[in-house]
């Protein structure tokens, strides 16, 4: 079965642009027997999508009976989509309509504009949503729809009416204009898919049949249900955001559909994603609530090896188990007082103040340790020395101080890693060696002085790096202040976004290091405001001194001085057998004649298509243009940041993988 939906969704995407991702949710939706709402401006193929799926399911030689579709206004009536009155059986003083044809006979519906149609109609859909019921006078008539796909440019936020019937379409999507970078694509010829491989009844009563026997693993099950509960708690002040009893059952059918489709008799975490589309009634609380979905699942996520795509149900329930178990005195665990044996299928758990602060003792044994949860550390009055040799993920969860001189960690040593972690008034760590740091951030320093390490879609609200960077990667990453505030040495930076507002800076100063020495910066943006209070800073964009280094595709946007003066848009000093390639400057920014200070560019060139084309930016995976700043900004960063970095040492095996990733990277409605 699920070869035959992948060759078809190929056959129903063919011609269609940006579309693959829609396809995939109302098929996924239609094969569950539920009901798919499209909401996009105009002339976005909502009805194409509805049309092309109903293609994908025609299996009968009558198309009266496979598909029914109807633009509504407020002028509709109740005759145009149910049915004429039966002239017949009025004669014998009975109210009916002939339904064939219409909606009430047919397996695939499309209802354009839902929202506007008049109260008898939204009525009589209520029933035919929910119960697959049509009330034909004094009949309760029995309607095959399979699934109703409809479509509407807004949805009804402010109209209570109209509540009862968004609530009977448990999968909502959005439909939007094709990206200005795939316009060409348009200019195509298309044609009609020539659909081969239809999904037949046969095939969806075997779907219906396998459905029964899809097992829910208890970690998956805690998983829904700490959704279910961190979505009550995040919406409680939203009464238009709220779940049912009913659709927690219908999402569980929706997933048990998804399982099935790919193979499996079980859900997994990749199942669960698909949540993301079917918890939030108001368009702005869309984002929210797919942050809180993956941020759930990243905690129930694991290391695994390749060659394990799926833990055994048995192992589910033990590591349950385990969470289960009292703290102190658990079986299995490796320390005294702490959950898990340390390993990366079992991490130590870190859960609260006292876990975190007892790294002191057991963080250089080489362990895995995975943070639970928001650890409030006000509290501490006299900081721990934590030094980490092992690997620590922060599940996206905070650690807060209220110092922001504390230190996290004041050494992540060799062959160590540390990800998703965000921390408040807190620096990350004094020195990182010969370590992975991967989509942490703080709203100060991250770290003080970091050799041989790699460091990737972290965030800082001052600097990243305020001592030096020595043999080090650092990639995809966003800083406040300056990225490197002293010297980076054979190291190599890239995609970085350096966005100041500094009140304070040595007197030279550049906005990626102060001085590059041996080292490669390429791609990488650097704007803001800098007022230190005096007029001796001079300040250059990318650094104040280029010995021997590299400095390519890079990008000066617009820099606002008080007392600050130019050093020089790129550098202030005459580069030492360095190269200086494909730089620009905004124009306000001036220009300095004695170094190489970048090509100047009009505000009016300052955009997308000059940094994706000209400049050669990756605007698919890493960057993406912000209006409102005028300016590209990192598409992930911080923490639970996706990357597309290499293998990371988050264990001491070598060949391993994410298995949420694993998952979804196997699910074909991913």
């Amino acid at each position: 079965m699920k070869q035959k939906i992948l060759a078809l969704l190929n056959e129903l995407n063919n011609g269609l642009v940006e579309r693959e991702q829609t396809l995939k949710t109302a098929l996924l939706t239609v094969l569950a027997g539920e009901n798919l709402v499209l909401i996009g401006p105009p002339g976005t193929g909502k009805s194409m999508i509805a049309r092309r799926i109903a293609d994908g399911l025609t299996h009968s030689n009558d198309k009266d009976t496979d598909y029914f579709e109807y633009l509504l206004t407020k002028f509709s009536t109740p005759e145009e989509i149910f049915g004429p009155l039966s002239i017949s059986e009025l004669k014998k003083d009975n109210f009916k309509r002939n339904t064939t044809g219409y909606l009430p006979s047919v397996k695939i519906a499309f209802l354009d504009e839902i929202f506007k149609a008049s109260s008898s109609i939204l009525n009589a859909l209520l029933t035919i949503l929910n119960e697959r019921l049509y009330h034909n006078g004094a009949t309760a008539q029995k309607v095959p729809l399979q699934a109703l796909i409809a479509a509407s440019n807004e949805l009804p936020t402010d109209q209570e009416e109209l509540n009862a019937l968004y609530d009977r379409f448990l999968v909502r999507s959005f439909v939007d204009y094709v990206r200005e970078e795939n316009l060409l694509r348009l200019f195509e010829h298309t044609e009609e898919p020539n659909v081969q491989t239809p999904i037949t009844a046969d095939d969806l009563a075997r779907i219906k049949n396998a459905v029964q026997g899809v097992t829910i693993p208890p970690e998956i099950a805690e998983a829904i249900q700490t959704i279910w509960i961190a979505h009550k708690d995040t919406f409680k002040e939203d009464r238009h955001e709220y779940l049912s009893d009913r659709r927690l059952k219908k999402v569980l059918h929706l997933l048990r559909v998804s399982a099935v489709t790919n193979g499996r008799n079980e859900l997994d975490l990749s199942d669960v994603l698909l949540l993301k589309d079917c918890l939030w009634n108001h368009q702005e609380n869309a984002l929210k609530v797919r942050e809180l979905i993956l941020k759930t699942l990243q905690r129930y996520s694991r290391q695994v090896l390749h060659s394990r795509a799926r833990l055994a149900p048995t192992d589910v329930g033990a590591a349950l188990s385990r969470r289960e178990t009292k703290k102190t005195g658990q079986l299995n665990a490796k320390e005294r007082g702490y959950k898990g044996l340390g390993t990366a299928e079992d991490p130590i758990l870190i859960e609260n103040v006292q876990d975190l602060m007892g790294l002191d003792g057991i963080g250089q044994k080489s362990y895995t340790f995975l943070q639970t949860a928001d650890i409030d550390c006000t509290a501490i009055t006299t900081w721990q020395d934590i030094n980490l040799r092992g690997h620590y993920d922060g599940g996206g969860y905070c650690v807060q101080s209220n110092k922001g001189n504390n230190i996290l960690f004041q050494s992540v040593q060799a062959q160590s890693s540390v990800r998703n972690l965000e921390l408040n008034n807190l620096h990350f760590a004094r020195n990182v060696e010969s370590s992975h740091i991967e989509a942490c951030e703080t709203n100060w320093v991250l770290i003080v002085n970091a050799t041989e390490s790699t460091i990737i879609a972290c965030q800082s609200g001052g600097s990243l790096i305020e001592g030096t960077a020595t043999n080090c990667t650092i990639t995809a990453c966003q800083s406040g202040g300056f990225l490197i505030l002293r010297t980076a040495t054979n190291s190599t930076i890239t995609d970085c976004l350096v966005t100041m507002n500094i009140s304070q800076s040595p007197q030279y100063q550049g906005g990626v290091a102060n001085t590059l020495k041996n080292s490669t910066v390429e791609q990488c943006l650097v704007t803001g405001k800098i007022n230190p209070g005096s007029s001796n800073l001079y300040f250059s964009g990318i650094t104040d001194i280029s010995d021997a280094s590299a400095i390519r595709q890079c990008a000066i946007g617009r820099v606002e001085f008080t007392t600050t003066r130019w050093g020089g848009r790129i550098t202030r000093a005459i580069p030492i057998n360095s190269t200086l390639e494909n730089n620009i400057s905004i124009d306000s920014n001036g220009q300095y004649n004695s170094v190489p200070d970048g090509k100047s560019i009009s505000p009016a060139l300052f955009n997308q298509r000059y940094f994706e084309h000209t400049l050669g930016w990756d605007f698919h995976s890493v960057w993406q243009w912000d209006d409102q700043k005028d300016h590209p900004v990192l598409r992930s960063v911080g923490a639970n940041a996706k990357t597309a970095s290499p293998a990371k040492p988050t264990a001491p095996q070598a060949d391993t993988v994410d298995l949420l990733t694993q998952q979804i990277q196997a699910n074909i409605w991913l």
